[in-house]
């Protein structure tokens, strides 16, 4: 029969109180670092104030070279470039088309898109869904 030596390589309630700590430290940090990452998701998407003016610019420089400007109560459309671009609602969305074809979306996440005519031009209206309401006018001269 062989004889274990004895040793003091045992593990000591200190040893588990310290690993018990450490788990503790550990487990008690990942809440706080899947808020951290929610922030900063939510800061990257940018702000309605941001896609409003890119689509806003972006429908006035094409409305400027365009001709022939066609529109209804939720669609524009012109000749550009020789193709037809046409601005319409799409689900919750505006999407931008040309020829008929492709699907870029330009505005998301939106109640309402009215179009209405002002003196020598178009006044768009855009409800976000969140509330936020945003409208401009776009002139056009022959």
């Amino acid at each position: 029969m062989k004889y274990v030596l004895l040793n003091n390589k045992g593990f000591t309630l200190l040893d588990a109180l310290l690993s018990f700590m450490i788990f503790l430290v550990i487990s008690l940090s990942f809440p706080l670092v899947i808020k951290g990452l929610q922030i900063i998701q939510k800061e990257s998407l940018p702000p309605r104030y941001y896609e409003w003016n890119l689509f806003s610019e972006s429908l006035r420089t094409e409305m400027w070279g365009g001709s022939n400007i066609l529109y209804s109560p939720e669609e524009i459309s012109f000749e550009s470039d020789g193709g037809t671009i046409t601005y319409e609602r799409y689900q919750d969305s505006v999407r931008r088309r040309v020829g008929g074809l492709g699907h870029e979306v330009v505005l998301q996440e939106i109640d309402s898109f009215v179009i209405t005519e002002v003196q020598q031009g178009i006044k768009i209206s855009v409800v976000f869904k969140e509330g936020e309401n945003v409208e401009s006018e776009y002139y056009h001269y022959k």
